[in-house]
């Protein structure tokens, strides 16, 4: 049998892709290296499965970094809403979590949206292949051949759906950048993302728990920023986590430095700012004053014994010195970067194959014809929330709608 489409990967990019090409009439295949598909879906949303996020398609093209724009066709062809009404019409309605902006399906389980997705796939006949782990992938004359190492599948086009090297215990461990390599594909170097940063002298062990909802955060490299946004941020035994840290960790290398400014002031504002109070009255405690802050008590009385300032000192006894420290430790303060979280705990892979070789009207390669790509085996990624989702889920749809 020659398929009209073999989707090489069962993640939800591939799984979409494979649904909506069967209801077309094409005759579709998934290949699966696991046990079963959909391994990556169950670990969604720490096994909630958040699907995707409040917020029309075009809102989503700034939570995908600087490759957001490829994406523009891709979301229009199956935005948030019909992501959502897909759901709806197979009896799972999804539902909004309103603090976070996330949606989850009505019965907070990965396993039930697994279940619909199977039936889906059952009931419009698409063959699932499990235990079929890809080890080449070749296109001699107009059919690809898809071989493993006891069976062969043939197929008029090919969907590259194997996501990125995140959670390698889900299978995913770069085997589509080794398929895309061998069919003459550019690679841009995989790194972890939507992952903590470690930094050197970790100063907050003692902290863990403590979060800061809107912290102005900056990456430098060699002196020169590099990245900014605003986001919470989250002391762990260990490192630095929480959305904004998790977001902007895709633009992230060793030896950055990563800047943090906890306090809705900048520096100089905040400088400022306790001279007044010291103007106004020298006898107030600095630690009074820096609570007014709306910063968490523990966090203040860290600060003052991390610059060797006793907590019952009064504004008029504080120095430059020390208000300078204490100002920089606030709202200016620069951490080296050790390292980032490793694939175990990266939630998403940044790069993959590169993009311009992409065409993003269509999902196909730029280079082999009936070949095309979607998720994170591509070079893009999103921030968390269920943007990654949504993104591999429009990328998949995009790609079964465009197969000739």
């Amino acid at each position: 049998m020659i398929y009209d489409l073999v989707v090489i990967g069962g993640g939800p990019g591939g799984i979409f892709a494979a649904i909506y090409g069967a209801k077309r009439g094409l005759k579709v295949a998934i290949a699966e290296k696991m046990k079963r598909m959909g391994n990556k879906i169950l670990a969604a949303g720490s096994g909630k499965c958040n699907l995707t996020h409040t917020g029309e398609h075009k809102e989503f093209l700034d939570r995908y970094g600087r490759n957001g724009k490829f994406l523009k066709a891709a979301l229009y062809n199956f935005k948030p809403s019909d992501m959502k009404r897909f759901f709806e019409e197979n009896g799972l309605p999804l539902v909004l979590v309103e603090e976070s902006g996330k949606y989850f399906p009505s019965t907070f389980s990965s396993l039930d949206v697994l279940n619909l997705l199977y039936a889906k796939c059952r009931e419009l006949k698409v063959d699932i292949y499990e235990n079929f782990k890809v080890s080449n992938l070749e296109k001699p004359e107009d059919i690809f051949i898809v071989g493993s190492a006891d069976r062969k599948l043939q197929a008029r086009n090919i969907l590259i759906s194997t996501g990125g090297k995140s959670y390698p215990r889900t299978g995913t461990e770069g085997d589509g950048y080794q398929l895309a390599k061998s069919l003459g594909h550019k690679i841009i170097e995989p790194r972890p993302a939507l992952t903590p940063v470690y930094v050197m002298d970790y100063p907050f062990a003692d902290l863990s728990g403590i979060s800061f909802p809107e912290t102005k955060i900056k990456i430098y490299r060699e002196n020169k920023k590099i990245a900014e946004s605003k986001g919470p941020v989250l002391f762990t035994h260990e490192n630095f986590s929480g959305p904004g840290i998790l977001d902007i960790s895709r633009e992230i290398k060793k030896g950055d430095e990563l800047e943090l400014n906890f306090v809705q002031y900048e520096d100089k504002e905040l400088d400022k700012l306790i001279i007044q109070k010291s103007n106004e009255n020298g006898k107030q405690g600095i630690k009074r004053v820096l609570l007014e802050l709306n910063i968490p008590e523990r966090f203040v009385k860290k600060i003052l014994k991390m610059n060797k300032i006793d907590e019952g000192s009064k504004l008029a006894e504080l120095n430059k010195n020390d208000r300078e420290k204490i100002v920089e430790s606030l709202a200016k303060k620069r951490y080296t970067v050790s390292r980032l979280g490793d694939y175990e705990i990266a939630m998403v892979t940044t790069g993959g194959v590169s993009l311009d070789e992409i065409n993003q009207k269509t999902m196909e390669s730029k280079l082999v014809k009936g070949l095309y790509f979607a998720g994170e085996v591509a070079d893009i990624d999103g921030d968390t929330g269920g943007y990654n989702i949504q993104a591999a889920c429009s990328m998949g749809v995009l790609a079964a709608k465009s197969i000739k």
